[in-house]
This record gives structure tokens, sequence and C-alpha cells, in this order.
């Protein structure tokens, strides 16, 4: 992965963890949400989990030992 694929995979991370945040506080404060925020949470979250699951399929594809193999 080159650094700018890093810099745009912690940017995508840190929003979604943002917007997750404000919602959980939204949440503290207001109660249960609408229907159609309900949706756009869930969206935001199956986001991260896809993320989540693409990092750590490059990872499992990219580790290697010293020597080149496992």
């Amino acid at each position: 992965m080159t650094d700018k694929q890093n810099e745009q995979d912690g940017t995508e991370w840190d929003d979604i963890l943002n917007h997750l945040r404000q919602v959980r506080q939204q949440i503290r404060e207001q109660g249960p949400l609408p229907e159609a925020e309900k949706a756009e949470v869930t969206s935001a979250f199956h986001r991260g989990l896809a993320l989540l699951e693409g990092q750590a399929r490059d990872m499992r594809g990219n580790l290697k030992g010293s020597s080149g193999k496992w």
C-alpha cells in the first residue's frame, strides 16, 4: 500500500469513527434515533466493517517473514 492510500484509509476511519461518536452522543442526549438516521448509522457501521475486512485481507496477503515467505 502506498503512503497516500494509507492516509486515505486513515482519514476514512477517522470520518467513520467521528460520525459514530457523534451519533452516540446524540442518542445519550436525545434518546433513540428516527428510522432515517438509523439507516444512515447502520450504513456507516457497515462501511467501517468493510474497510476493516479489506485491511485485514491486505495484511494477510502481504505478511511475510524476513526471508520473504512464511
